[in-house]
């Protein structure tokens, strides 16, 4: 759809399709890796399993270059799923090869656009390449032009044509890594680097992580919240005189449990701290059919002695959109959950999973004396 169309139907159709995205959907339908062999006359042959390239991730980018310069092409692989980034070392022997590396001295030093042609002295075949600043989606493979020599043994001649058309022959090439400098003719000879030692290990999935500790890099503001405190009037949180730290908590969730007992047993830290807390409940999102009695049950086991409510479904939702608009990829909706808020009810920080009061006191601390440029650098690439 043209944005000239109907503008409004277009700006939709981008917010869901990012929605999509940031719940874990790929952008092209996962595509898994495929690797094909060039079966010559037209045909191509599917051999990823066999060669090793057959991964599940949802593949994006890929760079080709001879990474341990043992004559062979490596891959580097770029994913949207996890790895993000994976080597491919080859390893299978094959016959001699020839890589060059151009220098320009009349066009741009890269010698971007150059065309090579190598010609073995029986002038019985030719290959051609070019140089190029970028290949494939999003990807940048090397500025090395490498030739599979076959079952070629004599020595070579390479005519550059370079950019702007000038053309120079290159002689005395054979298996090995040269470099042509426009204007010199001389094609010098460069010795691999010494030999990689990579070791090779199963890669393991890590186990997911229910805990986050996240100070964000700017002061967010932060959605009002509907409540209804133990007395059962409605209320709104909003601005407060002292920062606020938000527990989310339900009456089902073991960890739960944890934090607000911690939390009950270091009202003396908070209160030195001039930090206020508000803890809400999601027992009540199901609206009227919610049973509350096992909220009030804990709040009393734990002898919480804070102020407390039980929220909406409304105000979950809020949460869930405020943590959406934050993240490329939206977290899922769970409890326990804590934001920590300045005084203006913006959000410094958030925390998943077990808390622990000393650090979130450290983080106040810090982050209302930090300016905005510091506040950034202290947060994790968002």
């Amino acid at each position: 759809m043209s944005p000239s169309e109907n503008i409004d139907d277009y700006a939709k159709g981008w917010t869901g399709l990012m929605k999509l995205v940031r719940n874990g959907y790929s952008w092209s339908g996962n595509e898994q890796n495929r690797f094909f062999l060039n079966g010559r006359k037209g045909t191509f042959h599917e051999i990823s399993h066999l060669a090793g390239l057959d991964q599940s991730e949802d593949g994006r980018g890929l760079a080709i270059v001879d990474w341990d310069q043992d004559g062979r092409l490596d891959l580097w692989y770029r994913n949207r799923s996890a790895p993000r980034l994976r080597l491919m070392v080859n390893k299978k022997e094959s016959h001699p090869s020839v890589a060059l590396r151009l220098e320009g001295t009349n066009c741009n030093r890269d010698a971007i656009g150059a065309v090579v042609e190598l010609l073995p002295s029986s002038q019985n075949r030719h290959w051609v390449q070019s140089v190029k600043a970028g290949d494939l989606f999003l990807s940048q493979s090397s500025k090395w032009l490498h030739f599979g020599l076959g079952e070629e043994t004599e020595d070579f001649t390479a005519q550059v044509i370079w950019p702007g058309g000038t053309k120079e022959l290159f002689t005395g090439i054979k298996a090995g890594r040269f470099h042509l400098k426009q204007g010199s003719g001389i094609a010098r000879q460069i010795n691999s680097r010494q030999k990689l030692e990579m070791a090779h290990r199963e890669l393991t999935r890590p186990q997911h992580q229910s805990n986050a500790h996240i100070l964000l890099p700017a002061r967010v503001p932060f959605p009002p919240l509907s409540y209804r405190n133990q007395a059962a009037k409605l209320l709104t949180s909003s601005h407060n005189r002292n920062p606020t730290l938000v527990l989310l908590w339900s009456s089902t969730c073991p960890g739960c449990e944890n934090n607000l007992k911690q939390v009950a047993s270091q009202m003396k830290a908070i209160h030195e701290n001039q930090l206020t807390i508000l803890a809400l409940s999601a027992d009540g999102i199901d609206g009227p059919k919610s049973n509350l009695n096992p909220a009030y049950e804990l709040i009393e086991k734990t002898k919480f002695p804070f102020p407390w409510g039980i929220m909406d479904q409304k105000s979950a939702r809020k949460i869930h959109r405020f943590q959406e608009n934050l993240f490329d990829r939206t977290p899922e909706a769970s409890v326990p959950l804590a934001i920590l808020l300045d005084q203006n009810h913006r959000a410094l920080a958030i925390y998943r999973g077990e808390l622990s009061l000393p650090v979130i006191l450290a983080d106040l601390k810090t982050l209302l004396s930090s300016n905005a440029i510091q506040s950034y650098h202290l947060s994790p690439p968002m």
